[in-house]
């Protein structure tokens, strides 16, 4: 049983390009899952996630500074809140946040 392959019909991994892929059972839309047994990653193929465009973030980004609810923002803009949440932990880790409540220059008591 050396040199076998495990793949499903030639399919690679996205993520390392391997070819040793197996069945990894459904999602809950009824599609493969798919798992590579070289770096453990599970995916779907052919699965549909919408591209968001650029215009929609920057739509965002800016209901974001008026204080709106976040899923009110998602429902407003027609954006997942899984998305949602994945471009806050974005934008929280490009934003420099300072852990020093007393900033430089502030006169102390």
């Amino acid at each position: 049983m050396t040199g076998v392959q495990w793949s499903m019909n030639g399919l690679e991994c996205p993520q390392c390009g391997a070819v040793r892929i197996v069945k990894n059972g459904h999602a809950h839309t009824g599609k493969q899952r798919s798992l590579c047994r070289v770096c453990t990653h599970q995916f779907t193929l052919h699965h549909r996630r919408p591209r968001i465009s650029p215009d929609t973030v920057a739509l965002v980004d800016r209901l974001l500074s008026e204080r709106l609810s976040h899923r009110g923002i998602c429902r407003a803009v027609g954006v997942s809140r899984s998305w949602f949440r994945r471009h806050l932990q974005a934008l929280t880790k490009s934003v420099p946040h300072a852990l020093d409540p007393d900033p430089p220059g502030f006169p102390r008591g």
